[in-house]
């Protein structure tokens, strides 16, 4: 490889020591127009927390987890969240699946507050109105 090839590439360099094989951008000195575009992105990433959870922060029923998958998956469709960071979100709602039988034990075995039962009830309703509105 010439010198002058390699200095038309851009001087991105992955964690294993490889270099990017793309071509410099001409508005760029040293990187292509994909890494250039990571430097000059400086707008923050849109906090998703508050649509992802909806109404209730604490994941004690599979409607809750159930509401949250529905909201992932309309955030995946629309483009807003990536599917690498859907996937790591999938498999933290399958675990929190599977602790759900043991957290209903926990509750049974305690006093539930009504505070409690009505944070189930407005999850269940924000369910259903996800199902409404895709009908």
């Amino acid at each position: 490889m010439t010198s002058n090839n390699s200095d038309s590439r851009c001087q991105y360099k992955k964690a294993d020591g490889r270099r990017c094989r793309m071509l410099r951008a001409l508005d760029h000195p040293t990187f292509c127009s994909h890494h250039a575009g990571w430097l000059n992105d400086d707008k923050p990433p849109e906090d998703l927390t508050p649509e992802l959870l909806g109404p209730l922060g604490d994941f004690r029923s599979m409607a809750a987890i159930n509401y949250a998958l529905g909201k992932l998956a309309l955030l995946v469709a629309s483009r807003r969240i990536s599917t690498r960071e859907a996937a790591t979100l999938g498999y933290l709602f399958q675990l929190l699946l599977q602790t759900v039988p043991g957290v209903n034990k926990e509750i049974s075995r305690t006093q539930i507050n009504q505070i409690d039962n009505q944070d189930l009830i407005q999850v269940l309703e924000q369910t259903a109105s996800l199902t409404r509105e895709q009908n």
